[in-house]
């Protein structure tokens, strides 16, 4: 480039002094000078060169100070009556002012989330009041605050009480500074004086099926205060509903209390443990403890039995068993003599075979028995299923060639609690098309409520046209006295009943004597067209085993997580089921879920389709709110705007803080270990500011410095081109 330099600049001068050597010197020289500018702005754009060099950068080290800011550092458990908060700000403060002027200091507080970095003068403005405490997400700040290698040290302030989900062990393993742990307080439980009463554990299902008997076991500590006695008390939503009375022993560990009552309420509730303070205690936050749980009418658990894999049994299945989510069933369908495919929505349950023990049969509440031969039913299955009909669960038979009568079921124990008269193997089927006439009593009974207008009566058809005829039916004899008839077959003589039903002491029995519903769910289907399929069976089963309420077949939303309490740092599972006009699952929707606390704040996550059935929802959300949240679910489908119930759980739970209150000593000193560093006492930690490397650290830092500027030599270029222009026009030259 220089020689370049050299070479353009020789030429220009002796052109310019021979063609403007006549003009005055200063002329040819302003000239010249002007076109030797321009040559070396063409030449540094050309050539672009580029100054490189190194220096040294010195630079103060910096030391982090971490702040446990969590409510358990509000304990005043030193002799002086200073909190472990107030000892820890006092240090921090003292020796601020002796480290100042060798390091960058730096304050990150944290509780169950590191706040950000500030000033160590702005730490007055912090109090101890977080609900948990995360260590390990306060190591991962620290660590990001400052260049490893400008990073002295970091000063952990705390008392070691961790309770959020990720260990500190596991991030202070992989540090490469080291951490300098000072812990705050005292083990409290160590001292003769110490008394204190805390619930240190509440077993609280996170289900309870409504108006039954539920149980809620609470284990109780007591120190110093054996022989005393407290009341335990149990509360629903702040009010209390079942108590007892507690005498406190002198042994080593928690005593158990089991509280009883029957929830009354669906819903999902708070359920809190409490024991008055005793005058002697000075830690009084650890005497409740909470859990949140849900109240649900029951599922109902149904026995489906099948004796040839026939469209009805897909149908029943397939669209109505496994779509309803107050049902819990399981499905056993003869594939060959004796070979049963089996399925089912009830985790961990397996038969063999079909049941007949009394323990297995009296988990279900409906049984529903199709085209299965008698034959497969020995006479001590069937007198089982009979008594636990009797004692509350309900039966319902279907139609089919080897069902009822053709099935050869009568004279069975089965036979005498079913509302018809069955007749032998003989009697036969009705093959016409028809479909079931309503009675008077059928029009207003609840399996049909709602959807009695698709079907005809004596005095007229059908209300709502379009449903498809059913095949046939079994043939019976006729109803039994007490039975009530509920629909007839219009085709035959005498009005035969199609669907009878009856009580059997604490129990229900049904006929249905129809096998061909399937068409009534898919032919509506193909043509969009309503139907009665699902209504008809929810109610049917519904009121078989005593449960009457009405099955809407409607666009809705209902929501759930996996669990109802969840750590601090612990994904929260959102899921929910959507359903269309039809009462289908859909994946067309867009479902959002609004999370709220108590202090107002809210935060909106998204939910995606599932793979496997329709209609499900998913998504994983981390909490940044804690305590009791309000979870509300919503839907847009089709420009309808759908809400579930409302949710409520439990991050981190109300006292969190106070179920561990002692120092935690072997905590904090293994965080030190894995890092390289060492843990004292507050009371004995001064000597660790000793230790420190006070030296600059000296960097060598590669520098580039451009020498050229193209839009600026560019423009300076056009200035000296033109000035020069300008100028041999002034003075006549071309």
């Amino acid at each position: 480039m220089l020689l370049v330099l050299l070479v353009a600049a020789a030429l220009v001068t002796v052109f310019y002094y021979l063609k403007f050597g006549q003009l005055r010197p200063v002329q040819w020289r302003t000239l010249l000078a002007l076109r030797l500018i321009a040559v070396v702005l063409v030449v540094l754009l050309m050539f672009r060169p580029v100054v490189r060099f190194y220096r040294e950068k010195s630079q103060r080290p910096s030391l982090v100070f971490l702040l446990d800011c969590s409510a358990s550092m509000n304990i005043a458990d030193d002799t002086s009556g200073i909190t472990r908060f107030e000892q820890a700000r006092g240090r921090i403060l003292d020796w601020s002012e002796k480290l100042r002027n060798d390091f960058d200091l730096l304050l990150i507080p944290f509780a169950e989330r590191a706040l950000p970095v500030a000033s160590v003068a702005e730490i007055g403005k912090y109090r101890p009041d977080g609900q948990a405490t995360s260590l390990s997400r306060a190591l991962v700040a620290a660590v990001k605050a400052a260049p490893k290698s400008e990073l002295e040290a970091i000063f952990l302030f705390s008392d070691g009480i961790h309770n959020a989900a990720r260990s500190p062990r596991e991030v202070s393993a992989k540090m490469a500074t080291r951490v300098l742990a000072v812990g705050v307080g005292a083990g409290l439980r160590s001292s003769a004086s110490y008394r204190d009463i805390q619930v240190t554990a509440l077993d609280c299902p996170e289900r309870f099926p409504v108006n039954n008997l539920a149980r809620i076991k609470a284990s109780v500590d007591g120190v110093g205060l054996a022989g005393r006695v407290v009341t335990v008390t149990l509360y629903e939503d702040d009010q209390a509903i079942a108590s007892q009375e507690l005498v406190l022993d002198d042994r080593p560990g928690p005593q158990d209390v089991t509280l009883e009552f029957r929830p009354t309420v669906k819903g999902r509730h708070v359920y809190a443990v409490k024991i008055p303070p005793v005058a002697e205690e000075k830690i009084v936050e650890n005497n409740v403890r909470s859990a949140p749980a849900i109240v649900v009418q029951p599922g109902i658990r149904v026995l489906y039995l099948e004796g040839t894999l026939r469209a009805e049994y897909g149908a029943l299945v397939d669209r109505f068993l496994s779509k309803d989510p107050d049902l819990e069933f399981y499905a056993m369908v003869q594939t060959r003599r004796n070979v049963f495919v089996k399925r089912t929505n009830i985790e961990g349950l397996e038969f063999p075979g079909i049941p007949s023990d009394t323990e297995s049969l009296s988990q279900f509440d409906v049984f529903i028995i199709g085209d299965l031969d008698s034959s497969y039913l020995t006479p001590v299955q069937q007198e089982a299923v009979a008594d636990r009909v009797r004692n509350g669960a309900g039966l319902i038979m279907l139609g089919g060639y080897r069902a009822l009568g053709p099935g050869g079921y009568a004279a069975t124990p089965l036979a005498a609690i079913l509302p018809v008269e069955l007749g032998d193997r003989d009697i036969g089927q009705i093959t016409d098309p028809f479909l079931p006439e309503l009675t008077a009593e059928g029009r207003q009974h609840p399996i049909f409520a709602n959807i009695a207008e698709f079907f005809p009566t004596a005095t007229g058809g059908p209300k709502i046209t379009g449903l498809p005829e059913l095949d046939g039916c079994t043939k019976v004899l006729g109803a039994r006295p007490g039975a009530s008839v509920l629909a007839v077959c219009p085709v035959t003589a005498d009005r035969m009943p199609v669907l009878a039903v009856m009580p059997v002491d604490r129990g229900r029995s049904v006929v249905f004597s129809a096998d061909t519903t399937r068409k009534w769910q898919q032919g509506p289907r193909v043509l969009d067209q309503q139907s009665p399929f699902l209504q008809l069976w929810g109610q049917l089963v519904r009121w078989a085993a005593g449960r009457e309420q009405d099955v809407e077949a409607k666009a809705g939303v209902t929501a759930n997580t996996d669990k109802a309490y969840y750590e601090p740092d612990e994904i929260v599972q959102l899921a929910a089921v959507v359903r269309d006009a039809r009462g289908e699952g859909t994946d067309k929707a867009k479902v959002e879920a609004v999370i709220r606390a108590k202090s107002g704040a809210s935060e909106r996550v998204t939910l995606t389709t599932l793979p496997g059935p329709g209609g499900h929802y998913g998504a994983a959300y981390e909490p940044t709110l804690n305590g009791t949240l309000e979870i509300e679910m919503l839907a847009e489908l089709e420009g309808q705007k759908l809400a579930a119930e409302k949710l409520l759980i439990e991050v981190g739970r109300p006292y969190l803080e106070f179920e561990k209150l002692d120092l935690d000593e072997q905590t904090l000193s293994g965080i030190a270990a894995d890092s390289g560093g060492r843990y004292l006492h507050i009371s004995a930690a001064d000597s660790l500011i000793e230790q420190l490397n006070r030296a600059e650290r000296k960097k060598r830092i590669y520098l580039e410095q451009p020498l050229f500027s193209p839009l600026l030599f560019w423009f300076l270029f056009a200035v000296a081109v033109t000035t020069e222009w300008f100028l041999r026009r002034r003075f006549q030259m071309r």
